[in-house]
């Protein structure tokens, strides 16, 4: 597949696409802020601990607040913990907010904080984020007010890991879960946040409705549906049409036209997500590193940011976004670069050669699937090898990643924010997101090294030297780092947009003229 065959695969068009759910009167009540969830249509549980799926987390921000956030400048400020501090190399000390109330009415205490915390850390819960909170040797109740987080050892990312993104931590009320049950919980949850679930429609949306007695304060909107929007063209044209105020992403393919219309606002800034595919490192063709380099210098990153997201993003030559890059510098590596004649060289060295067939696993909407269209079709020309597409959805795809059934996958990983994260979490042998099956004691020893570090520039070099065994032995074959997007209507103020993809987090201080 040559550059120019590649780019002929682009679609999408402003007004291409009508919306896959109907505008009913439910989903257009006066001062109602519609703001739809744009590129998925499934969402499996509202329940913090539980939750591993982008849209949950989007909707979550809003129902939730965790004992930390990050502010408009991404520092970590108080958000349920009115201060904190450090006691020592292992201690970290929580003033907590007086006076707040649950969605349920009942009182807010360090209790709740200990008890959603450990409900994370437990192995009954099956947490998807439990490995970000196993460092945690106790939580301390001093007083109703003060809470003491000790660790086994110094742990650098647990800051990181208390605030209110895609960490599992957010506190939930103690009296609700135990008195509802986890299921129920997972339905309508119960915290502290600006809104609550008033109806999940499955594979619809989510309606909320305004927490009054928040201690942020009450939502200038008190109404808010969000609807599940397949196709971000879709979720492009209801905004154009005034069916919707605010999406959470943005067809790539458009940015550059609606950036220039008055009838909607573009939000961009660089991503802190990855976008990458995931290799099965225990079953044929990728559990051969020979292979797995051959076909990482068989496909052009630089084509992909241009064919796939039309230049809304860069090529990651790691695991980690720009974001994380140490002294603001990628690492390089010949591996991760485009050249055919070396890709031979090295399939050679391996014992799969031409002919080899392998299948790799696509999902989603468009953009996902133009990753493994190109990826495949460059490796095919390349390598001579026989890799094929099957598209399935993605719960169906993860489940068969996790379980090892699988070859390859168009993968990514969004909005997080610490270095831990991208390559604890998908590497580390016991990482959540480790579909791959990749196991190194050098890599998990490395990885520690990194916990254990609580020096900003010192953890940094740790981690570059984990992305450089990675890149070495190649367990995913990274991509790039897309451009974070909202659309939202001219009348629409008070959306901050964060790096991390936040969303629901800001619907409270949302208005419509």
């Amino acid at each position: 597949m040559n550059r120019r065959n590649a780019l002929g695969l682009i679609g999408g068009s402003i007004g291409a696409a009508a919306l896959p759910w109907g505008t009913t009167a439910a989903w257009a009540q006066a001062q109602t802020l519609r703001a739809g969830v744009t590129g998925f249509t499934v969402i499996n549980t509202l329940d913090p601990a539980k939750a591993s799926l982008i849209p949950e987390n989007y909707i979550m921000y809003g129902i939730f607040n965790a004992l930390l956030k990050f502010n408009d400048k991404m520092e970590v400020v108080g958000d349920l913990a009115e201060s904190f501090q450090a006691i020592d190399a292992t201690t970290l000390e929580f003033k907590l907010r007086r006076g707040v109330k649950f969605q349920d009415g009942s009182d807010f205490t360090a209790d709740d904080v200990k008890f959603s915390i450990e409900r994370v850390a437990d192995e009954k819960t099956a947490s998807p984020n439990r490995s970000k909170v196993a460092p945690i040797s106790e939580i301390k109740i001093i007083d109703p007010f003060t809470v003491r987080i000790v660790t086994k050892a110094p742990y650098g990312p647990l800051i990181n890991y208390l605030t209110n993104t895609r960490t599992g931590t957010q506190i939930i009320s103690r009296k609700a879960l135990e008195a509802m049950g986890p299921e129920a919980f997972a339905r309508r949850p119960v915290g502290t946040g600006r809104y609550m679930v008033k109806e999940w429609k499955p594979n619809e949306g989510v309606e909320l409705v305004g927490f009054p007695g928040a201690f942020e304060g009450a939502p200038k909107i008190m109404s808010v549906n969000c609807p599940f929007i397949a196709e971000e063209s879709s979720g492009m044209t209801a905004i154009l049409g005034n069916q919707i105020d605010l999406t959470s992403t943005a067809p790539f393919a458009d940015v550059p036209s609606l950036e220039k219309r008055s009838d909607v606002k573009v939000l961009k800034q660089p991503g802190l997500n990855t976008r990458y595919i995931a290799l099965n490192n225990k079953r044929a063709p990728f559990d051969d590193v020979h292979f797995r380099r051959a076909v990482s210098m068989a496909f052009d990153r630089d084509l992909l940011v241009k064919a796939v997201i039309f230049g809304e993003g860069v090529v990651t030559p790691g695991v980690l976004p720009p974001a994380h890059w140490a002294e603001g510098k990628p690492v390089a590596s010949d591996f991760l670069k485009f050249n055919p004649e070396k890709a031979r060289a090295e399939m050679a060295l391996g014992k799969y050669k031409a002919g080899q067939e392998g299948v790799v696993l696509i999902w989603g909407s468009n953009w996902w699937r133009r990753i493994g269209e190109i990826f495949v079709g460059q490796v095919n020309q390349v390598l001579g090898t026989k890799l094929t597409l099957q598209a399935m959805d993605f719960n169906a795809a993860f489940a068969r990643a996790k379980a090892g059934d699988y070859d390859a996958m168009v993968m990514g990983w969004l909005g997080l924010v610490d270095p831990d994260e991208y390559i604890g979490e998908m590497l580390g042998s016991k990482g959540f997101r480790n579909i791959h099956h990749y196991s190194s004691a050098k890599m998990d020893a490395i990885l520690d090294r990194g916990r254990a570090e609580v020096d900003r520039a010192k953890r940094f070099a740790v981690y570059r030297e984990a992305e450089m065994l990675a890149i070495e032995e190649m367990p995913v074959l990274s991509c790039f780092t897309s451009n974070v997007h909202n659309l939202t209507r001219p009348n629409l103020k008070g959306f901050t947009q964060m790096a991390y993809s936040n969303f629901a987090d800001q619907f409270g201080t949302i208005t419509l003229s």
